[in-house]
């Protein structure tokens, strides 16, 4: 959860620098709007500058929608690149570990793969450690010198 909500937080100050710069009325608004859309999982910050690009397009301004396509593409590209090293700081996971989690969860359990996956992997590694150092027995199963002491 902290990782989306810093990965979404500078994704819209991406895309509301791209709106800054090229002149995009509003930008102020839309840029809380990015960092809105791009904390929530599902909807990312392009379902806020998808639509400006086209509204550009339209009002003639070719160049200006390029940037802010340009921009737009590094916003929603950045994601793939921070949370993985976001999470494994986090998680104390290497972050090649965190991306196959993700990539693992997206195909197993779609969009909420992506926190899913991690996690998973993240809980089957600690079992794994606990199998390790012969923890994981004495959790499961009770000594019985102990209890027949008592």
């Amino acid at each position: 959860i902290y990782g989306q909500i810093v990965v979404g937080v500078v994704q819209g100050i991406i895309a509301g620098i791209g709106f800054l710069i090229f002149g995009v009325p509003n930008a102020i608004l839309l840029t809380f709007l990015a960092i809105l859309s791009g904390i929530l999982p599902i909807i990312a910050t392009a379902i806020v500058w998808i639509p400006v690009v086209i509204y550009l397009f339209a009002g003639g301004n070719a160049f200006q929608a390029m940037g802010v396509l340009v921009f737009g593409l590094i916003a929603s590209t950045i994601d793939n690149f921070l949370k993985p090293m976001i999470i494994a700081k986090r998680t104390q996971m290497s972050s090649p570990l965190v991306l196959i989690g993700m990539v693992g969860g997206l195909f197993a359990f779609g969009i909420m793969g992506l926190l899913l996956g991690p996690l998973i992997l993240a809980y089957l590694l600690l079992v794994a450690e606990f199998y390790k150092e012969r923890r994981f027995k004495s959790i499961i199963l009770q000594d019985t010198r102990i209890a027949r002491k008592t």
